[in-house]
């Protein structure tokens, strides 16, 4: 089920939860210090989501899906196209508002998870268009490309690291990501990365979480998904460093908080999902996590005349879908 939602109101961290501690086997708690190996944080990730993925063929609650996210601003028609696979829905916000996807685009989606997104790209490029879904989970690439596969459309799914793109430069018209973001470790590693695969006048779309201070406190104890959300102030200088132009961040939709009706609130059981609760963060109760974070959306281009590289768009490379 998606990311965002839950009772009234209900915090976006809260919602993750799926049952008491230990009840689930996606009951994983992400508490890392800062300063620990951003490999095993990738691990640890990966593993969960991988859980995630063992069950997203049982069906979840799809009206609960539809209600998220037609509050999140996507289309009856993007809806229409996820379909009976909307209940898998994985995100912090909505990357086709500012994605402005055309037919014939190359698109990448970075973090795809369980393919949502992904689908509702490939109808926005149409078939002379090309989608890409990159993400650190098997399990999940698996999921999302037997879906693909079963609608017949021609997307592929493939396990990789957003901080080290296995693509050539200047290839992609557009990326997408709906909130892989949130838990990278070097998130400026991997926003070059974007920029070195974008094609010169190409764009991005990167829905993630933010802190809206400069640092978490040190004395509190704060789960991973936390300890990895960028400052809000911090993204549009680093994609500056990058090379990226018309930078906007877009929070606008920021709240972290959204009421969904009793009836919407039922989850299956037997579906496995990321767990960020438990009493060693029952403390962050007595925060008002609209004050402490923000949703954003980090709109971008590559300059049509990449400087960095000397490129421009009549340089750009094939990309080996």
């Amino acid at each position: 089920d998606g990311l965002i939602g839950g009772s009234s109101p209900e915090s976006l961290l809260d919602d993750l939860e799926a049952g008491p501690p230990g009840a689930n086997p996606a009951d994983y708690l992400y508490v890392y210090q800062e300063g620990d190996d951003p490999d095993a944080v990738k691990a640890e990730t990966k593993e969960a989501y991988n859980k995630v993925g063992e069950t997203a063929h049982l069906e979840g609650n799809a009206k609960r899906a539809r209600a998220i996210m037609t509050y999140l601003g996507y289309t009856e028609e993007q809806i229409d196209v996820a379909g009976a696979d909307a209940f898998n829905y994985q995100g912090v916000g909505n990357p086709f508002r500012h994605a402005n996807i055309q037919p014939g685009d190359r698109v990448m989606d970075v973090g795809s998870g369980l393919g949502i997104d992904s689908l509702i790209a490939a109808h926005h490029a149409g078939p002379d268009g090309k989608v890409i879904g990159i993400d650190i989970s098997q399990k999940e690439v698996d999921h999302a490309q037997a879906r693909a596969d079963d609608r017949g459309l021609d997307i592929r799914f493939s396990v990789n690291d957003m901080e080290n793109i296995p693509l050539p430069d200047n290839c992609l018209d557009v990326i997408i990501s709906n909130g892989a973001f949130c838990l990278a470790p070097n998130k400026e590693k991997a926003f070059a990365e974007l920029y070195r695969v974008l094609k010169p006048g190409g764009r991005i779309a990167v829905c993630t979480t933010t802190i809206r201070s400069e640092k978490l406190e040190k004395s509190v104890e704060f789960p991973i998904c936390m300890r990895m959300f960028a400052p809000m102030n911090e993204l549009e200088p680093l994609c500056k460093r990058v090379g990226f132009v018309d930078i906007v961040i877009d929070d606008s939709d920021s709240k972290m908080t959204y009421e969904l009706p009793e009836e919407l609130l039922e989850l299956n059981p037997d579906r496995n999902r990321v767990h960020v609760g438990g009493q060693e963060f029952e403390h962050l109760e007595e925060y008002d996590m609209d004050d402490l974070c923000a949703r954003v959306c980090v709109v971008a281009h590559k300059p049509r005349q990449d400087h960095q590289n000397k490129s421009s768009p009549d340089q750009s490379s094939s990309c080996a879908f």
